[in-house]
């Protein structure tokens, strides 16, 4: 079930993003960001009415940094895709998934497999020949 919610985060950030770019020229990047971030509030304000999730200050704290860190990620994002091709600020903002599985490998002991890393290096290819 997890490849199912992975594609569709897949499709519905390929389709947002468009969005984003069409309305970029015509926000501050502020401005822009925080109409982002409002609309993401609607939907997990509504999520989090139908779960009932328990949560402690230790976990709080991390997803609070990482939304503190996705908010500045989302304002450099918004920057790159005002005074930037969207061909070209797409697959380089993708290549988050590199930092992401290096964390993965040194803090959560995920193992990297020669497939995985094979895969890393044509990302990597593939984004090179995008960008240019």
């Amino acid at each position: 079930m997890s490849i199912v919610y992975a594609i569709l985060a897949m499709i519905f950030f390929g389709v947002a993003v468009f969005f984003y770019k069409q309305g970029t020229p015509f926000f501050s990047t502020g401005l822009g960001a925080a109409i982002f971030i409002m609309s993401h509030m609607v939907v997990l304000g509504v999520l989090s009415l139908v779960e009932k999730t328990k949560f402690d200050g230790k976990h709080f704290k991390l997803i609070a940094v990482g939304g503190i860190l996705g908010g500045l990620a989302q304002v450099c994002f918004f920057l790159a895709l005002k005074h930037g091709k969207l061909s070209t600020v797409v697959p380089i903002r993708n290549m988050a998934l590199l930092i992401t599985i290096a964390l993965g490998v040194f803090f959560l002991g995920e193992q990297l497999t020669t497939v995985k890393v094979i895969g890393i290096v044509l990302g990597l290819i593939s984004v090179i020949l995008v960008t240019f």
